[in-house]
């Protein structure tokens, strides 16, 4: 029986075809070999889609970075030709799927994706617009190597309500990225003062507040700052914003040149730096700002200390690891996890 001719002929989305799964796919439907089957099999239960198979398969499409995806994320017009181009791909993948089998259930795919024809385009169009393309949809932070470029990391797991005191300095980060975000007049961010008061901490958490608004935080490592220039151009061509984190400058440090109009620096150092617009400073808390965060903290984590005894212990802990945010976050972690374990404190 002659070979069917699935998978072979699409033009916009033929990234999906580096998926080894959805490969193997292919060739077993493309000419049903015992060992294609084995094959597809195999992988098909090493990634755990052996229950809805057409949902894996619209995750990869959803997900892949093409000309259509990249031309939606940016809001451009597109053109009937490449809708088309993506359209007839969508309609090849659905035909792939038309199959069935006692050996895994292929499934359905799950919104916007819910059909595989112009109604999934134009879903997809207004769900890249919101909320960006490939990589960058349910990515937040990347961190930039010279030689693999932007690597996902973990997403920043708390917001700026979560991080007590410095009022003043959040809100300055905040109003800066939201102009940034929306366009408006803004300034490259000098964040200065000592370790611990949470000057990175502040604008990760600033900077999740509009990852719903296709921002994107790529921290830079510090000894690969002369990369900044081709970081700058790589993001450029990109159709998001994105704000990009050094931290731990010093005042010998000389910034390069970062003019691109959808790139914001925000820097960590503990002196002034020339280049940046907009300088922060992060002063070390005294011991009732100390105090006074402790006690939220504890209040948030539900912790039954009277407050003498919160103080003796604050002050005892403030001894060895400082007058500082992330003290005060060290402490209530400590004392939540020995409430946890019904052990007394020890400090």
């Amino acid at each position: 029986m002659a070979s069917e001719n699935y998978l072979e002929n699409l033009v916009v989305l033929t990234g999906i075809m580096d998926d080894p799964l959805i490969a193997a796919f292919a060739a077993y439907r493309n000419g049903k070999t015992a060992a294609r089957k084995t094959a597809f099999l195999r992988e098909l239960f090493l990634h755990k889609a052996e229950t809805n198979f057409s949902e894996y398969v619209a995750e990869k499409v959803i997900r892949d970075e093409n000309a259509f995806s990249r031309a939606c994320a940016a809001g451009d017009d597109i053109s009937p030709f490449l809708k088309s181009a993506y359209i007839a791909d969508l309609a090849e993948i659905g035909r792939a799927l038309e199959f069935e089998s006692t050996d895994f259930d292929v499934g359905k795919p799950p919104v916007p994706l819910k059909t595989w024809d112009d109604k999934a385009a134009n879903l997809l169009y207004g769900y890249y617009q919101s909320s960006g393309y490939g990589r960058f949809l349910n990515q937040s932070e990347f961190r930039y190597d010279a030689a693999r470029g932007l690597v996902p990391v973990p997403p920043c797991a708390y917001t700026l309500a979560d991080l007590k005191g410095y009022e003043r300095e959040k809100a300055e980060i905040y109003d800066d990225l939201e102009n940034f975000v929306k366009k408006l007049p803004c300034s490259h961010m000098l964040l200065y003062g000592e370790s611990g008061t949470g000057r990175s901490s502040s604008v990760r958490a600033a900077a999740n507040a509009f990852a719903s608004q296709k921002l994107r935080l790529v921290e830079l490592p510090r000894e690969q700052l002369s990369e900044l220039p081709r970081l700058t151009e790589l993001l450029a061509e990109l159709p998001l914003r994105f704000l990009v984190l050094i931290e731990s400058l010093d005042g010998q440090t000389r910034i390069p040149t970062c003019s691109a109009e959808n790139v914001l620096l925000a820097a960590t150092g503990s002196d002034l730096i020339d280049g940046f617009g907009v300088a922060i400073p992060f002063r070390a808390a005294g011991r009732e700002e100390y105090l006074s965060i402790v006690r939220e903290l504890v209040k948030e984590h539900k912790l039954k200390i009277s407050a003498e005894e919160l103080v003796s212990l604050a002050d005892r802990w403030a001894e060895k690891h400082g007058l500082s945010p992330r003290s005060a976050r060290l402490l209530s972690g400590y004392l939540y996890a020995c409430k946890e374990k019904g052990k007394e404190y020890k400090i």
